[in-house]
């Protein structure tokens, strides 16, 4: 859809509009719902949060996409799994990606309890700090969407993700909670460079008619990934501190943006495109 419905000149600046909005949504519904949490029991507050967020949800059967006018060629599993996995360069990217994100989404379930157990903030507080992340991602989203554009989303990616590495950092050398808000904006910046690198980076590395292969792909071993990571982390807080456990997911995120570096460096193969059956 992605690729369909917006020029390849403007693809990741109209991206990156849509998501503005989204931002703005974010910083009225996190100051709400930081205030309510503290008056009201939070399961009525995330009952409201998902009545509220249906509407969009619907929406999206609306969304109306001209596909190519010849439909795509029927293949199995089997045989995408073994074109995709040929693709040198970009098993090497989803082996990076799959590393670099295993370890920030272990991190992502050790943030929480850092915010509770270590800052001891307040429910008004990470409303407040969700906001300040939604308001450099309006900024960010407008930027990254012109210089993604103008330039090459993967270089742009792997700038991204050296930068969440500050993340966890941030939260180990945090004194207090009000040194939060300095990694809030830095997730801010990131989290927007994310959403959209994580569309334009498949459309630039996969051959135009093979892009849903390629997303499938990423989104297989993205989904892998999130089931995993979490209860790893949870395992590993029964025998170890939460800093240490952001220190192991440090370790992974940092050896993801070394792998991604090196293939980077390797110059992409050429992809024998998909023959479709005359008529």
């Amino acid at each position: 859809l992605m690729q369909g419905i917006y020029p390849d000149r403007e693809r990741a600046q109209a991206m990156a509009n849509v998501r503005v909005g989204a931002s703005i949504a974010g910083i009225a519904s996190a100051a709400l719902a930081g205030a309510f949490i503290d008056i009201i029991p939070a399961a009525y507050v995330f009952a409201a949060a998902t009545a509220l967020a249906l509407p969009g949800a619907v929406a999206f059967f609306w969304v109306r996409y001209q596909g190519p006018p010849v439909p795509a060629q029927r293949r199995s599993a089997a045989v995408i799994a073994r074109d995709v996995w040929s693709d040198r360069r970009y098993r090497r990217l989803l082996f990076a990606f799959t590393v670099f994100g295993f370890g920030n989404l272990m991190n992502a379930a050790i943030y929480p309890i850092m915010l509770v157990d270590h800052f001891d903030a307040p429910n008004t507080w990470v409303g407040a700090l969700y906001a300040v992340q939604c308001a450099t991602m309006i900024l960010a989203y407008l930027i990254w969407g012109r210089v993604i554009d103008r330039g090459s989303s993967l270089r742009l990616s792997l700038l991204n993700t050296v930068l969440v590495v500050l993340v966890p950092v941030g939260y180990l050398v945090a004194p207090s909670v009000w040194a939060l808000l300095p990694v809030a904006v830095v997730s801010g910046i990131t989290v927007a460079g994310g959403e959209i690198t994580f569309y334009t980076n498949v459309v630039q590395l996969a051959p135009r008619e093979r892009v849903a292969e390629y997303a499938a792909a990423q989104s297989l071993l993205l989904g892998l990934r999130g089931t995993a990571a979490p209860f790893i982390a949870s395992g590993l807080l029964a025998s170890v501190e939460p800093k240490a456990v952001l220190v192991t997911g440090m370790f992974f995120m940092v050896a993801g943006c070394a792998i991604f570096a090196g293939a980077l460096r390797e110059p992409k193969a050429a992809v024998a495109p998909i023959l479709t059956p005359a008529t």
